[in-house]
């Protein structure tokens, strides 16, 4: 097992960080799907005591991100996609609100700067093929910027929580460069929209940008059936 990011923040107790460096190898798939968690090679690679180790496991296990089985040990949760479909319907109904509310409001020259910005920063990527991690990151920040902005930051990490098996599911797809482009050009649309005032199209635009990947999970669920739960 291979960990990143396990530098200690001087901030973090122990739990905390066991906790921190897990989540973040899981939610970037350095840890897979499916893939077995050893509790005494985790301890010797952390340099920590069991006790902090497993309360961090318990927290991720009510996040649905690992599974322990008696008798077998812990292991990375399986993308499931009852939680996927979850996600992409609190992330549809929020969105949704939320391009409504940026395509009332008569002062959004700020809030578009920054949302081209970012736009321009994941061009980039796509144009000197760079990490497509970092495109991920853009990609969430881009919709992060729209929340904060309205100052519904609580309600963006409402639905982070809830969209971790949505998440692997997007980044998955991202490192496959299967619909990076189009994920793009439909931010690029996402700000016409708000430019231009285009009610009409929020609801058609928000659809095809966030349930595509009912298309595309049949795709890896015959590409990596050890990535998902089985139905």
């Amino acid at each position: 097992m291979r960990l990143q990011g396990v530098s200690k923040d001087s901030k973090e107790n122990t739990r905390q960080y066991i906790y921190r460096v897990l989540r973040e190898n899981i939610m970037s798939l350095n840890l897979k799907p499916g893939e077995s968690i050893g509790e005494i090679e985790l301890s010797k690679i952390l340099n920590v005591s069991r006790t902090p180790l497993r309360e961090a496991i318990v927290q991720l296990v009510e996040e649905k991100l690992l599974q322990v089985f008696p008798q077998k040990g812990s292991f990375v949760s399986k993308i499931d996609y009852n939680l996927v479909e979850e996600a992409i319907f609190v992330r549809e109904t929020c969105e949704d609100r939320i391009l409504k509310m940026a395509i009332y409001d008569k002062n959004v020259d700020d809030l578009v700067m920054k949302l081209e910005k970012n736009i321009e920063y994941q061009k980039i990527i796509l144009n000197f093929e760079g990490d497509l991690h970092e495109f991920f990151t853009l990609d969430n920040e881009f919709h992060y910027i729209l929340f904060d902005h309205y100052n519904k930051k609580n309600s963006w990490k409402a639905i982070k929580r809830l969209s971790t098996h949505y998440d692997r599911l997007r980044l998955l797809d991202a490192l496959e460069k299967t619909n990076i482009e189009a994920t793009l050009n439909q931010h690029i649309k996402i700000v016409e929209l708000i430019k231009n005032k285009d009610e009409k199209n929020v609801d058609t635009l928000i659809e095809k940008h966030l349930l595509n990947y009912k298309d595309v999970i049949k795709k890896y669920e015959t590409k990596y059936p050890e990535y998902f739960c089985s139905k």
